[in-house]
Parts: structure tokens; C-alpha cells; sequence
């Protein structure tokens, strides 16, 4: 028996198939969702989603930048508010260098509160891809 999952996106539709298990960063840690889990809605945070397939093979890996989880009935449906696929080390490696010296060029009283927040997601987003892309392989 296996999962139906499905991750979206506003704007994409990353994964859509049966998985053996799925493991998402909730908002406060790891959750692993197999075969005849609890009905459950949860927040997500940033982190690496991983879709282990049912027909076996690597894992699918994503980057995802909050959003919810939804399960029910073997039916998992993650809506992520944004996702990417897992880019090459290096550069995630140089996103998050370059997303790093933003957060610190927009702190305040250098930067306005709003360019600090908008600098600190994209940090938050640049150390999700840099997650996904150490995991590869």
C-alpha cells in the first residue's frame, strides 16, 4: 500500500504520484508521514521535503519555503507558499554567501525593517536550497 502525494506550489506542481513515505521540515521539526497516519493539518517551514517514490529509487528532494501539510486517508497534499528543486552545491553555496552579506547590509539602523525581513526570508530560503543540494546524491 502507498501514499497518494501530491506537492504544489501557487505557480507548480513539483511532485504528483505514490510514495512509500514523505518526510516535510513542519514549522518545529521533521515529520514523517507513512501508510495509515492519523488525519493531521500542520504549518510547514524551510527545510528539505523528501518524497521517497513506492516503486523505490532516490528519494525526490525539494526545497520548500513554508506553506501546510495536509493528510488524510493515505493522501498527502503539501502546499508549499514556494518551492525549488535541489541546485548544484556550489551554487546554493554562493545564493546563501551573497543572501547573507544582504541581511547584513539591510540591518537596521543600516536598512529599513522591511528590507531587513525581505532579506532575512531570502536567507531563510537560500539555507533550505543549500540543504537540499548537500542531500543530493
Amino acid at each position: 500500500m502507498a501514499l497518494s502525494c501530491v506537492v504544489v506550489t501557487p505557480d507548480k506542481t513539483y511532485f504528483e504520484g505514490e510514495a512509500e513515505h514523505v518526510v516535510v521540515p513542519a514549522w518545529d521539526g521533521e515529520l514523517a508521514v507513512y501508510t495509515k497516519h492519523a488525519p493531521l493539518i500542520a504549518r510547514l517551514g524551510h527545510g528539505v521535503l523528501r518524497v521517497h517514490p513506492a516503486a523505490g529509487g532516490a528519494p525526490v528532494r525539494i526545497a520548500i519555503y513554508g506553506g501546510f501539510l495536509k493528510v488524510q486517508d493515505d493522501d498527502v497534499t503539501v502546499l508549499a507558499s514556494g518551492a525549488d528543486e535541489s541546485p548544484a552545491p556550489e551554487k546554493a553555496s554562493a545564493d546563501l554567501a551573497a543572501a547573507h552579506k544582504k541581511v547584513l547590509e539591510t540591518r537596521p539602523p543600516r536598512g529599513t525593517p522591511g528590507d531587513f525581513e525581505i532579506a532575512l526570508e531570502q536567507e531563510r530560503r537560500a539555507k533550505a536550497r543549500v540543504a537540499a543540494a548537500r542531500s543530493r546524491g
